[in-house]
């Protein structure tokens, strides 16, 4: 879109440090929340958000991915923004009024938010949309090369937000209702931060006229449904059972073990996230570059991208992932205190899932850049039904035939299945991308391997110098530097564990030198 696009390599570093500055606000968020709300409301709360949050999953149906990838091709054609912001418009409608459906009409609302009250029900659709619609914004401002001052954007109001949320802690006035004003008024501004820098950085350069316009003639508005419709029409099944499976696995959890399991599962889940910001700000990035090859019809730069970044991040996110488990009794004090001591276990196996999201996103990239969607309709279909089957095994009382696990019965499943989905995406994808399936699978076994084995030999040694206790926070900090030294020495000794060659980094060594020359 700009006359001068910045390169991959300065997108990704805003990007990952505005991934960095919002690493406070997610953090704080995870120490106050659990703490202010306890485990049972937290839970209820995460269970009503994930629930809408699904909900807006499955009313995009992969429209948000085609719109990224069609406007990452054609920068410059307003008429793809003018239309997708009235379909957005559709899925506020939507989302809003199942909101109020689960509120008003009782009967529907105890069956799908059993022991949850439902008044949460409208608060969470609010939040649910407005969060997907800032992803969708976001994501435009990718797809335009205006990565850096979305990037800035979201950083001042990220930086700026969680100063308000730390305020009502300490004021004592953060409760359910306080939290979702705060998350509102952050949303709607990053929302319209976005916005602003989607018209700046696009001034001028438009078509037809040079300015963003939201006008679409009828026989514009007809050619994109048509050729949404072409795209998304696969996915709407994918969609569908993604939207089924997710939430019917929180139902069970919900149905069979209440609310203070479902906030255990949920604390876990927040801090496998947090493993993986510093993945996520390439994901979308590398997603768009995949588009523009297959543009061009050079397979050969999609299955380079993969074999090059893929492996990369991979260790990016075990080196958090791996340290994560090790030091999970640590991770649930400061996050949940005495009254999240159960959430320990499901910390520790939800650490593995950021492992694979960088794989899956990569691979699911694939596909959706090359308008293949009808795989990731056939894999959902087959993930649903090997997933839900683990769900109920694993959740279920014995008298139903299960193990009644509760959250880390959840979790398990959880990453299991994700490291078999995810690497099937990934096998599908070597089939027609020249990427490096089994050289990547392998890399994942013992890349892993390493790291555990460090994570765990620094809390040992740590340990045994008696630097304190399994919770010391003391003792954390300490074996944190440890383990970040010795995986730096050894990505240093062994590139390969980054999936470079040393070729590959003494190159990087000559470009690093040429540009302080």
């Amino acid at each position: 879109m700009p006359a001068s696009t910045p390169t991959l390599a300065k997108r990704y570093l805003f990007k990952l440090l505005a991934n960095v500055a919002s690493v406070p606000v997610y953090l704080a968020m995870e120490a106050v929340l659990p703490r202010a709300l306890g485990p049972k409301m937290y839970g209820c709360y995460s269970f009503a958000t994930n629930l809408f949050t699904q909900l807006s999953g499955f009313l995009d149906m992969g429209t948000s991915t085609c719109f990224y990838n069609a406007l990452s091709r054609r920068q410059t054609e307003r008429g793809l923004v003018a239309f997708y912001m009235r379909a957005s418009l559709l899925v506020l409608a939507v989302t809003l009024g199942a909101g109020a459906l689960v509120w008003l009409w009782e009967p529907a609302g105890r069956l799908l938010m059993p022991e949850v009250p439902l008044w949460l029900a409208p608060l969470a659709a609010v939040w649910a949309f407005l969060t997907w619609w800032g992803r969708v914004l976001r994501s435009m401002n990718d797809a335009i090369g205006a990565t850096v001052q979305s990037e800035l954007v979201r950083t001042v109001i990220s930086l700026l937000s969680v100063g308000l949320l730390v305020g009502l802690f300490f004021a004592d006035r953060l409760d359910v209702w306080t939290l979702f004003g705060q998350q509102y008024l952050m949303l709607g501004a990053t929302a319209i931060g976005f916005w602003w820098v989607t018209v700046k950085a696009g001034r001028g350069q438009w078509e037809p006229g040079g300015r963003l316009s939201m006008e679409l003639a009828p026989a514009q508005r007809r050619a994109y449904a048509r050729e949404f419709f072409d795209y998304s029409n696969p996915l709407f099944v994918q969609a569908l059972l993604a939207f089924f499976m997710v939430a019917a696995e929180r139902w069970l959890l919900q149905w069979f073990d209440g609310a203070a399991e479902q906030g255990f599962f949920a604390l876990s889940q927040k801090v496998s996230m947090a493993c993986f910001l510093f993945v996520s700000a390439m994901t979308p990035l590398l997603m768009r570059e995949l588009s523009i090859s297959w543009g061009r019809q050079d397979l050969q730069a999609m299955g380079s991208l993969v074999n090059r970044f893929a492996p990369m991040l991979y260790v990016v996110a075990a080196y958090f992932s791996c340290f994560t488990l090790a030091e999970a009794p640590v991770l649930v004090k400061i996050f949940g205190g005495s009254e999240f001591a159960s959430a320990i276990l499901p910390v520790q196996i939800m650490a593995l899932y950021p492992l694979h999201q960088a794989y899956g996103q990569l691979a699911g990239s694939i596909f959706h850049a090359t308008g293949r969607t009808t795989v990731l309709r056939n894999m959902q279909a087959l993930e649903c039904v090997y997933g839900l089957a683990a769900a109920w095994v694993l959740l279920a009382p014995a008298s139903l035939h299960g193990f009644g696990l509760g959250a880390a019965g959840l979790a398990c499943k959880t990453v299991g299945v994700q490291i078999l989905t995810v690497n099937l995406y990934l096998w599908l994808a070597s089939r027609f991308v020249p990427l490096a399936f089994w050289r990547n699978v392998l890399h994942q076994i013992w890349s892993l391997a390493v790291l555990l084995g460090c994570a765990f030999g620094c809390r040992l040694l740590t340990l045994e110098l008696g630097l304190g206790g399994s919770d010391s926070i003391l003792r954390f900090f300490c074996a944190g530097v440890l383990y970040t030294v010795a995986i730096a020495g050894i990505a240093l000794c062994f590139p390969l564990l980054l999936g470079l060659s040393r070729q590959e980094v003494r190159e990087l060594v000559r470009r690093f030198r040429r540009r302080r020359g």
